[in-house]
């Protein structure tokens, strides 16, 4: 890879507004299953605790709560954590390649289509990226041929206006209608 196309793993943010968006809404639901299930797992337990008269089920269901509280709660935050931690890196390849994609379509929009563009091994969008570089070829061959066709119709221009003979104007009049038709070819 070019060395302009190097990247180095700065930081896991690449576009922060993004990001955070999408690991606080999944954080979000996360939070919301997890409660729907610690309620299932512990209300039960708390029902018993509250809902009966006999002392000896309260402390069983009692004890039954601590030890489930104990267990479960760690266990939760350390799932929380993990999800975090995935969600963080799963954005940071489908915001990379997005970054990737703005950048090229900037120099795109300056007219410049040397720029291509290259995704680390573990990004999304890989097909997308093979897309946008295939359109990026076919725009830059397109506009190379319509180079040498007006480099060749001055030419022709040159050479008519040297000698103004009815040849001489055909065959300015034949790259012209290749120019037309190389341009043609963009649908605007």
């Amino acid at each position: 890879m070019p060395q302009e196309h190097k990247r180095q793993l700065k930081n896991l943010f690449i576009n922060r507004a993004l990001q955070l968006k999408l690991v606080f809404i999944s954080l979000g639901y996360m939070a919301i299953m997890l409660a729907i299930t610690l309620s299932f797992t512990l209300l039960p337990v708390l029902h018993t605790m509250f809902g009966t008269s006999d002392p000896l089920v309260q402390y069983q269901s009692a004890q039954t709560f601590i030890l489930l509280a104990q267990r479960l709660v760690p266990a939760v935050l350390f799932l929380f954590f993990l999800f975090f931690i995935h969600l963080v890196l799963m954005t940071h390849r489908v915001c990379g390649p997005l970054v990737n994609f703005t950048h090229t379509f900037e120099r795109m929009a300056e007219g410049d289509f040397t720029r291509r563009i290259h995704l680390r091994r573990r990004d999304y969008l890989n097909d997308e990226a093979e897309m946008i570089n295939e359109v990026l070829d076919n725009l830059r061959d397109h506009v190379a041929a319509i180079q040498e066709e007006n480099q060749a119709l001055e030419k022709s221009l040159t050479n008519a206006e040297a000698t103004p003979t009815p040849d001489a104007l055909a065959a300015v009049r034949e790259q012209s209608n290749k120019l037309t038709e190389l341009i043609g070819a963009f649908h605007l």
